[in-house]
């Protein structure tokens, strides 16, 4: 054998030797440290456990949102022995051992590593805060009065009185656009009291500030350009005259229309305002879901944006089954679409009509399936 494939051989194996032990310690250090069940515990409880076990629904009167819960129990006692893992319901029920069901029943079982980090925690003594906060579903941001803020006091960083502020939410606003050298010029040498008045009135009159907003209220209320036809001139998921539903977000925000009216129309402008071109042109935001090949992934879609959009909360979870997290119930899902269930989308042109893609009233005693 030659020395120098020796002295290979030896080095490979050395190094193999040298990863393995440094693997063994790695391994060592993570069954040695401390479990922390804010940080390590509790996340894996509310995603594979509070769906079931939570401030919603106690299957089994058990919830384990919080330790105090856990160790309190339900029908079948306390969820865990604290010091033994091995006597403990929570872990036979995740094993599947005893009799019991293994857990959860839906969705994907826990992980070996998400076993054994229970395991340890409870076998170390189950430690958590005492004063751990218990969440309420139904204290959600979506369901709360609104509070209105405190404006800044911004009169101590401005010296020129031609910058303080008129109105409260001037002081929220940050334009994030920077003026032209031609612009920036006119006025410093504006010597006049309304100066600055009347460069803030041209920019809110601009048509660039209400694209600017546009832009935001837009990614809120899913527009896209449509991205053409297939299969000849069939129209699938893309609508060919989007773009006017586009155009009204715009008009509405240069003409400082009310936020509450651009919800009514876009909801409602065939009730609202029937045979009326220009707010016709809100139902965009209805025919934007539109489905050829599905009526029920239409009104599916439309449900779901129309709750994430005006009420800001997530509607397809009920869709099947009740919410598991919101306080929202499978009949309030189909209660909410059988607002949409009577209308139906033009998507196409006639002679001498309106050729804009609208969302309109149909008969309500035809069947819409």
């Amino acid at each position: 054998m030659r020395p120098g494939f020796l002295h290979a051989t030896l080095l490979g194996l050395s190094f193999v030797s040298m990863t393995a032990d440094t693997a063994n310690l790695h391994a060592a250090d993570s069954v040695s440290a401390p479990v922390d069940y804010l940080k390590d515990v509790k996340p894996l409880l509310t995603a594979k456990c509070v769906a079931c076990h939570g401030g919603l629904r106690q299957k089994g009167n058990l919830r384990l949102d919080t330790a105090k819960f856990a160790i309190k129990g339900g029908d079948s006692g306390p969820a865990f022995i604290a010091g033994d893992s091995a006597k403990s319901v929570l872990i036979e029920a995740i094993l599947g051992e005893n009799g019991r069901t293994k857990m959860p029943v839906e969705g994907e079982p826990l992980k070996p590593e998400q076993i054994e980090l229970l395991r340890r925690w409870i076998d170390s003594g189950a430690k958590a805060s005492d004063d751990e906060p218990v969440a309420d579903p139904r204290d959600h941001w979506a369901f709360k009065k609104p509070v209105k803020p405190i404006v800044p006091n911004l009169k101590s960083e401005i010296s020129d009185l031609r910058f303080q502020i008129s109105n409260p939410i001037d002081a929220f606003i940050a334009a994030e656009q920077q003026p032209s050298r031609e612009e920036l010029h006119d006025f410093l040498n504006d010597t006049e009291p309304d100066a600055y008045e009347r460069v803030v009135d041209r920019l809110l009159e601009s048509p660039e500030h209400a694209r600017r907003w546009a832009r935001h209220w837009m990614d809120i209320w899913r527009y896209s350009d449509w991205y053409g036809s297939r299969g000849g001139n069939e129209l699938r998921n893309s609508r060919r005259h989007i773009w006017r539903w586009r155009d009204w977000i715009i008009d509405s925000l240069a003409a400082d229309k009310g936020y509450d009216r651009m919800i009514i129309e876009m909801l409602a402008a065939d009730e609202v305002a029937p045979g009326d071109r220009d707010i016709g042109r809100a139902t965009g935001f209805l025919g934007r879901n539109y489905y050829v090949f599905n009526r029920n992934v239409w009104l599916h879609d439309t449900v779901e944006f129309t709750g994430a959009a005006f009420l800001g909360l997530t509607f397809k979870c009920a869709r099947c089954h009740d919410h598991k997290y919101d306080p929202l119930a499978q009949e309030e899902y189909f209660r909410l679409r059988a607002f949409f269930e009577p209308h139906n989308v033009r998507t196409d042109q006639l002679v001498g009509k309106n050729d804009a893609i609208t969302a309109r009233r149909t008969d309500v005693s035809a069947r819409t399936w």
